[in-house]
């Protein structure tokens, strides 16, 4: 069995092909990663536990955490409250009015006139399931 024989010159790679490769892989290895930080999270959270624990209950830093969601609590109901006033005072001021006006149904003779095709022949053209138009060379 003949032995084969694989060279490997990155000189006689085109500019587009390193390129394309060197791209691929970075996706590649950004799924990777990407796929592998749930092991990551886990034992970086094994290891921080113990400055979690120290910084939040020994610390009683969750009263400030607490206290930072009430804040928060108090903004995001402001916010709610002023956005839904608002609304109300819109529902108030032009929800009630009609100010939209249906146009006029177009007659076949003003259809007709402004194709500049006679009337009979729109009549059978919205009477067609498919129409075909013929293609007009533009020169």
């Amino acid at each position: 069995m003949p032995q084969i024989e694989i060279r490997d010159n990155p000189g006689l790679r085109s500019f587009l092909r390193s390129i394309t490769e060197m791209t691929f892989t970075t996706f590649v290895w950004a799924i990777w990663v990407y796929l592998f930080l749930p092991v990551i999270n886990i034992i970086l959270w094994i290891f921080g536990f113990r400055f979690i624990n120290f910084a939040v209950i020994e610390q009683v830093g969750y009263k400030e955490l607490v206290g930072l969601l009430v804040k928060m609590g108090w903004a995001v109901l402001i916010v709610f409250l002023v956005f839904h006033l608002w609304g109300y005072y819109n529902y108030r001021r032009f929800g009630r009015k009609s100010r939209r006006k249906a146009s006029a149904s177009v007659t076949l003779e003003e259809l007709a006139a402004h194709y500049r095709i006679p009337a009979d022949k729109i009549k059978r053209l919205q009477e067609q399931k498919e129409i075909e138009w013929p293609i007009i060379p533009l020169s």
